[in-house]
């Protein structure tokens, strides 16, 4: 489009409108992300305010525990608070004090108060408490009858009375525990020391930390909070102190703007919404006006000339849309039908050409040769293209993709034919056949020419294409005999089943072939059909015999085909009765695979293997089942003669072989397959059954049972006997009374 002014005009009128709701929205969008971020920093505050609780809760409480340890056990502190008047103790508590102080980085000072004289020591010396200067802690003790366990932060004054007041927290316990009697233990702890050891677990740039008593009084008074919003602070209350630990993350008042936005955030969201879709309908309204003009315009013309279907539509552009889309479809369908129209035509005429439709009439001919611009004198060569392998074809690829491959053959037949000048006709004739008419106006080069396009074609789709063409070319000739040249051509393409796939098969290469003695050709058959019915080896050479004949005689596919028709229907009747196996093999699966391989395969060699192959398992089927049932006769005579002379002490295989003329080896692997066990244990187990009954039925001793039943010795009966039954032929004989 040239213009494009109105284009413009409309796209900057929306981006504004789109950029400010887009901005507004993702400005939305990251606050609450923030919102989230706030969150998620106020949690990590309180755990934070946690930690800080249980570290300092757990040094004041380890400082506890070994001071009650101390007062328990420790022998020199009694001794201490017992004798008034011992230095040497004075110097060993003092050392004790000291080892406190080293221990716990926290203490400021330890002393004791010993009550026997009133008397306070410290790390530096011992005093009378009148004189102590930090005395009011310890007159606090005395005062209080049971002592808590940290005090609130109070100022402690030096080891003289010149030092300054020191902010501490102290911690009294009675010695011993329960009385008090000996005196008492006062440790002291800086409130500085606790605020370094808060430092060093938070930044102090980024967070507020405090500590607040039971009465509310902070322990460190310069530290303020920015904010007196509790949404933002965190604190816990420690249940061994009673102090509150509070931290807060500094920038407080913002944080807080963005804890409780919510409800702000949800109102700027829709009211952003709004806004866009207010001023989206005024600005469509703005530029909608030039357009209404038009389509008044348009409306009073399409009021008198639109179809019954648009009175009621109430859409401005109908009539302008179905007009364009009936004009685009009614264009579209004419030039489809004109295309078919042309298509059938053309497939018309190629087909009354090769059918000899027009030698008859002279006159429809001329009036068709007119249409196609055929000069009179034309000269034509029928070219038949056949697919080999087709049935593979068609399995390997789905409908699809076949119509695919035979639209580039078409492809490729049409643009080398252009190459090379030449004028041709083509049509699928059939699923794997394209008929290709040659048309030239020179006699002395068509057929020339049709045998280098045609080959030019051949190597192009054997290159390119998985799968090859055969084809068949008929003799030059004028329009009255095009059919007789399209005959030539499919009885050349016919002949490719023993000239072979993938070649050029010209009239001229097979106009000399005939179909062969008939006479020879059954008189093979009925070899075949004769040696494989006696499953004899001899089958082989005549059907190699036959299919080599039919190779020389170059026959056609339909002479191929009915004799090897003949040759089922005779095989057929050969077997039917002999065996019920051999009949159910032959009906249910050689019989398909035969005429599946003649009605499938391309060339003579893919049908002879097989014919061949199918022929042969059939064949050994029938040696295996003869000599199956020649074996199964032979044992169920052997069977009875050992049932009948196993009293014999001869009776041995050697001796079965001899009488019945047959090797050792093979009738003990006879035995075994056609009884189920060895010979000798099938003799065995006569023997024995017939000696248990001699054993239950007679008197007689083991000696003559074991004569009786075939054993020269009693000591071999014996040990046979019992090895089978279990127990010696006595212990048998015993049992069974």
């Amino acid at each position: 489009m040239k213009n494009s002014t109105y284009i413009k005009r409309m796209l900057f009128s929306y981006l504004p409108i789109l950029f400010l709701t887009i901005s507004v929205l993702i400005f939305i969008f990251i606050t609450i992300l923030n919102e989230l971020n706030v969150r998620n920093a106020i949690q990590a505050n309180k755990v934070t305010t946690e930690y800080i609780s249980n570290m300092i809760d757990n040094s004041l409480k380890t400082i506890d525990t070994d001071a009650r340890k101390l007062i328990e056990a420790n022998v020199e502190l009694h001794a201490f608070l017992d004798n008034p008047s011992d230095r040497l103790l004075n110097v060993s508590a003092s050392n004790v004090l000291s080892g406190m102080m080293v221990q716990h980085a926290f203490i400021d000072s330890v002393y004791f108060y010993r009550a026997i004289d009133k008397q306070v020591l410290d790390q530096s010396k011992i005093r009378p408490l009148d004189v102590f200067p930090d005395r009011s802690v310890i007159s606090e003790l005395l005062e209080q009858p049971y002592p808590v366990n940290w005090s609130s932060p109070r100022f402690k004054k030096g080891s003289n009375e010149e030092d300054l007041a020191i902010k501490v927290i102290s911690l009294g316990r009675k010695i011993p525990l329960n009385t008090g009697s000996l005196g008492y233990i006062v440790i002291n702890v800086k409130v500085d020391a606790l605020s370094k050891f808060i430092d060093e677990m938070i930044d102090r740039n980024l967070t507020n930390a405090q500590i607040y008593d039971d009465q509310h009084v902070p322990f460190l008074p310069e530290v303020a909070f920015a904010s007196s919003d509790k949404g933002v602070h965190a604190e816990v209350v420690s249940d061994y102190t009673g102090w509150s630990y509070q931290t807060e993350i500094k920038g407080g008042r913002l944080y807080s703007i963005l804890l409780n936005g919510g409800v702000f955030w949800i109102f700027a969201i829709l009211g952003s919404i709004l806004l866009a879709i207010g001023s989206t309908f005024y600005v469509t309204r703005r530029n909608y006006k030039p357009i209404e003009a038009i389509l008044h315009r348009i409306d009073r013309f399409s009021t008198i000339i639109k179809s019954a279907d648009l009175k009621n539509d109430k859409n401005e552009f109908s009539f302008i849309d179905q007009a364009i889309e009936r004009l685009i479809t009614n264009n579209m369908a004419f030039q489809e039908k004109r295309q078919e129209d042309l298509t059938i035509r053309r497939q018309q005429f190629l087909l009354s050409l090769i059918n000899g439709e027009y030698e008859a009439e002279k006159a429809i001919w001329v009036q068709e040769r007119e249409h196609y611009a055929l000069k009179e004198g034309t000269r034509f060569v029928a070219t038949i293209l056949e697919m080999d392998h087709y049935v593979q074809f068609c399995l390997k690829y789905n409908q699809k993709d076949q119509s695919l491959f035979k639209f580039v053959i078409n492809s490729v037949v049409v643009e080398f034919a252009e190459q090379q000048n030449q004028q041709v006709m083509i049509e699928w004739i059939a699923k794997n056949r394209l008929v290709i008419l040659h048309m030239s106006e020179e006699d002395q080069d068509i057929e020339h020419n049709a045998l280098k396009l045609t080959e030019q074609i051949r190597s192009w789709i054997a290159d390119q294409l998985d799968f090859t063409v055969t084809f068949g070319i008929g003799n030059a000739t004028d329009s009255s005999m095009i059919s007789r040249s399209y005959q030539e051509a499919t009885h050349a393409v016919n002949r490719k089943v023993t000239l072979g796939i993938n070649k050029i098969i010209d009239t001229v290469e097979v106009q000399e072939g005939l179909s062969g003695e008939w006479f020879t050709y059954l008189q093979w058959i009925q070899s075949v059909v004769r040696q494989v019915r006696q499953a004899e080896l001899g089958w082989q050479e005549h059907l190699v015999n036959l299919f080599q004949e039919m190779r020389s005689q170059q026959l056609p596919k339909e002479d191929i085909d009915r004799l090897l028709h003949y040759l089922i229907f005779q095989l057929e009747r050969e077997l039917e009765g002999i065996m019920p196996e051999i009949g159910k093999y032959w009906r249910s699966i050689l019989k398909p695979d035969l005429l599946l391989a003649m009605e499938q395969s391309d060339t003579i060699d893919q049908i002879e293997t097989s014919y061949r192959q199918g022929i042969e398992q059939m064949v050994e089927q029938l040696l295996e089942l003869s000599q199956n049932r020649r074996h199964h006769v032979l044992m169920k005579e052997i069977r009875s003669f050992v049932a009948e002379n196993f009293k014999d002490p001869n009776l041995s295989l050697t001796y079965l072989s001899d009488r019945f003329q047959v090797n050792s080896k093979y009738l003990s692997q006879l035995f075994k397959e056609e009884i189920g066990e060895n010979f000798s244990d099938f003799l065995i187990s006569l023997r024995m059954e017939y000696a248990k009954q001699l054993l239950i039925q007679t008197k007689e001793n083991v000696q003559d049972i074991s004569e009786k039943t075939g054993y020269s010795s009693s000591n071999s009966f014996n040990r046979v006997f019992k090895k089978l039954v279990g127990m010696s032929p006595s212990q048998y004989r015993e049992s069974q009374q």
